[in-house]
């Protein structure tokens, strides 16, 4: 960038007008001293800095953040920032927190936005939830028919 004829070369200095001052202090802080003091109070928006400029190790702290802080009230607005930044394992606590307390969830302003703009997320968590539900039904059976599946074979 700076080697190039590029305004950046040119101006010694590059703009990054798309993140807040706070969020580019706590990125750089981040990326000079693997530390993130201020993690808690904005793993949602460095979550998406870190996804943007591929710092995969803060990336993983922010969803570990975002887990350790759902409730009732965030958790549809976080799926749907795990989705945006493929957070694969901060998307599948959060269906399983969903599916959890979703008698609470489902009356929430998130759980109405969710549904009313993100269909798809309101579908993977059914199919969680079904799979979940269809899984525990076959083991109930299981224990209920004896315990075990298998054939017991009879000496003649």
């Amino acid at each position: 960038m700076f080697e190039h004829e590029m305004e950046e070369s040119r101006k010694n200095r590059v703009e990054i007008s798309d993140l807040d001052q706070e969020v580019m202090q706590e990125m750089l802080a981040y990326i000079y001293t693997g530390k993130a003091p201020n993690l808690k109070k904005m793993a949602d928006s460095l979550l998406s800095a870190a996804d943007k400029y591929a710092l995969d190790r803060l990336k993983v702290m922010c969803e570990e953040a975002l887990c350790a802080n759902l409730n009732i009230e965030n958790v549809s607005d976080t799926l749907v920032l795990a989705d945006l930044h493929s957070a694969t394992q901060l998307k599948a606590m959060c269906i399983d927190f969903i599916n959890n307390y979703a008698p609470e969830v489902k009356d929430t302003q998130g759980w109405s936005t969710l549904v009313s703009r993100h269909a798809h997320l309101v579908a993977e968590a059914f199919k969680a939830l079904a799979l979940a539900e269809t899984t525990l039904l076959r083991k109930r059976r299981r224990l209920s028919s004896g315990g075990s599946s298998n054939s017991t074979l009879q000496s003649s």
